[in-house]
């Protein structure tokens, strides 16, 4: 009874420990710039509208494609699902005329966006007042 009980706290810490070796830190992917005017928009709204004081977006944008992007967002975080995006190896999505792009990515043991405290989404044609052909880097993160 006690060696399985030891057992037991032996293999949490292991998991508590490989969560944490795991959980990957947030990388600017190469060339990529801030858009300093967009992030600043987003989060002013964020904080006004949903009253939101823990947390904070910033936005990169890169003249690479989208594959490039989210290969190199994928291969440090874990991919999440999100139901009607295109993911890294999914058909694009239609908006208006283009070919709409998306993958979302966390960078903690979280379950989803809602509950990550660092998640990323990519996205390409970057969708704002207009569409520009690019790919835009939504980085979120969480206090």
């Amino acid at each position: 009874m006690k060696i399985k009980k030891v057992f037991n706290i032996i293999l949490s810490i292991v998991f508590i420990y490989a969560a944490l070796v795991f959980a990957s830190e947030f990388k600017v992917y190469p060339g990529a710039k801030i858009d300093e005017k967009t992030t600043k928009e987003a989060n002013e709204a964020a904080h006004q509208g949903a009253k939101i004081s823990n947390g904070q977006s910033t936005i990169y944008t890169t003249t690479d494609s989208f594959p490039k992007v989210s290969s190199f967002y994928k291969g440090m975080s874990k991919e999440y699902i999100m139901p009607r995006a295109s993911g890294t190896s999914g058909k694009p999505k239609k908006y208006e005329k283009y070919d709409l792009y998306e993958a979302f990515f966390i960078f903690d043991d979280a379950k989803d966006l809602a509950s990550s405290k660092l998640w990323v989404k990519v996205q390409r044609p970057y969708i704002e007042n207009d569409v520009r052909d690019i790919t835009v880097i939504l980085v979120t993160e969480k206090k």
